[in-house]
């Protein structure tokens, strides 16, 4: 998914009132970060992640929890060679929302960034 397309996909869910403008935001800004990390401006199979990053913001916005993934799951992320790139995303998020995004929306965030890193790792 390029650019366009992203901010395509998620002007959708800002007119249909799914995610919040400052969600809308942070989602455009965090898919700049990741296009400057990889140096790529189309970003392979990242659609599930860029969706997922704007409505967690909302559903923090609205007080609504997620649950954690698995400790199998999460055990073999925090394993991967990516997560400390995923980490430095999740970061760049949290510094733009102005505070800490809660512990099961970042251990989502953290699956879905080393997804896409891995599926985009070059060479």
């Amino acid at each position: 998914m390029n650019l366009q397309e992203y901010k395509e996909r998620i002007k959708l869910l800002l007119e249909q009132n799914v995610i919040t403008e400052d969600s809308y935001e942070i989602g455009l800004s965090a898919f700049h970060q990741l296009m400057d990390t990889l140096n790529k401006s189309d970003i392979e199979q990242s659609e599930m992640l860029f969706t997922h990053l704007p409505m967690a913001l909302t559903r923090i916005d609205l007080s609504e929890a997620v649950e954690s993934p698995s400790d199998a799951i999460m055990s073999e992320v925090k394993n991967s060679k990516f997560f400390p790139i995923a980490k430095k995303q999740i970061s760049h998020v949290e510094e733009m929302l102005q505070k800490s995004l809660p512990q099961g929306e970042k251990e989502y965030l953290y699956m879905h960034y080393v997804n896409v890193l891995n599926n985009n790792e070059k060479g």
